[in-house]
């Protein structure tokens, strides 16, 4: 295995929209989070402080258990959506809109298992006082270009299932919860 040596790292921008507003986009950043790196997973904690969501403690704690040991598998990945521009090497939790991890080359080498998806509860789509829509599916989108020739496996909530059917995923089998998004 390689000694990773960065800490939160830009990776790419996407737009995001205003949820009340016609004005354009705003652009946010896609960061990678190292969970080796004490402060990323500082932020990955106060992340959690601050939505209090059982995926956002799914997060944290794969990422801090990796950091405790102090060995990354290449195979997991941690990214979060920030409006931050800039100093992803000092991620603030504040700005965090969503975080992710994914394992690639799960189940086979042509695909990634997207192990958790939280959206920061402010700006989920049943938030009364969200102030942007289509954060989950821009993260969604990010892992399809980011990975392009990968397909995306997950288990989702039963709340969560139509979510991804209107973001392009199918269930393995009929009225299952495992579901796969096809390149």
């Amino acid at each position: 295995m390689e000694d990773i040596s960065f800490k939160g790292k830009f990776i790419s921008s996407i737009a995001i929209q205003k949820y009340k507003s016609i004005s354009a986009p705003v652009k946010v950043s896609v960061a990678e989070v190292n969970p080796i790196d004490n402060n990323d997973v500082k932020t990955l904690k106060n992340v959690h402080s601050l939505w209090n969501g059982n995926f956002s403690k799914n997060i944290y704690n794969d990422a801090a258990n990796i950091n405790l040991a102090n060995i990354q598998n290449a195979d997991e990945k941690f990214y979060v959506l920030t409006r931050q521009k800039s100093n992803f090497e000092n991620l603030n939790p504040e700005d965090i809109l969503a975080e992710s991890k994914i394992i690639i080359n799960n189940p086979d080498t042509r695909s990634i298992y997207l192990d958790y998806l939280q959206v920061e509860p402010d700006n989920m789509y049943e938030a009364e006082n969200r102030i942007y829509k289509r954060v989950g599916s821009s993260m969604l989108d990010f892992l399809k270009l980011y990975y392009p020739n990968k397909d995306i496996h997950l288990h989702s909530v039963f709340s969560s299932i139509e979510f991804y059917v209107k973001n392009g995923f199918r269930p393995i089998e009929r009225n299952s919860s495992s579901l796969f998004y096809t390149v």
